[in-house]
């Protein structure tokens, strides 16, 4: 795919590929509309790895002649994450961008069970090592000064749950551990 396919797949100009905040945000609303997990539509996965391809072509493709890619610091911008107590997370960020990012580490962390993105509900099936496999939820909402997410555990296969606190926490990391960078 070359970059004025990649601009078009995305849906933004070649001003504002330049602005990796802008590419972040224009490429997870697109993905909000694709992804099979929340298009039941049979196009889904190659919308979306098409999506993902045309992003990692604007990723790597400078607009201008300059450094070759490998010499450029690449900015990375982090996702703004705040662990509130042992079942709230914050995040510095609208609603559909932090559902994008709650599916994303949902992805990381295990199984999508069921998502509901208009109740703003992702479940997880976790496996975890020293308890047994579990349901994580994910409630998602929004505030004035950003998104909570309200975290419950529950275990599926009998015996206890791990404790909701350090679930929390590992979901507080893996939202911590999404980063997009740009050129």
């Amino acid at each position: 795919m070359d970059r004025p396919e990649a601009l078009g797949v995305l849906g933004v100009s070649d001003a504002e590929a330049s602005d990796p905040g802008i590419l972040r945000r224009a490429f997870r609303a697109r993905m909000m509309t694709v992804h099979p997990d929340l298009n039941p539509g049979s196009g889904a996965t190659a919308a979306t790895m098409r999506l993902s391809a045309a992003y990692e072509v604007l990723l790597g493709s400078p607009r201008a002649p300059g450094p070759r890619p490998e010499t450029v610091t690449p900015h990375v911008e982090v996702l703004t994450v705040a662990l509130v107590d042992d079942s709230t997370v914050r995040l510095d960020a609208g609603r559909d961008e932090a559902l994008a990012a709650v599916v994303e580490a949902a992805h990381r962390l295990g199984e999508i069970g069921y998502l509901d993105a208009q109740a703003g509900l992702v479940e997880v099936v976790v496996e975890f090592v020293e308890a047994p496999t579990s349901s994580v939820l994910i409630t998602l909402q929004g505030r004035i000064d950003g998104v909570d997410l309200f975290c419950s555990v529950e275990p599926l296969s009998g015996g206890e749950s791990p404790p909701l606190g350090a679930v929390t926490q590992l979901v507080a990391r893996t939202l911590s551990g999404l980063t997009r960078r740009g050129g």
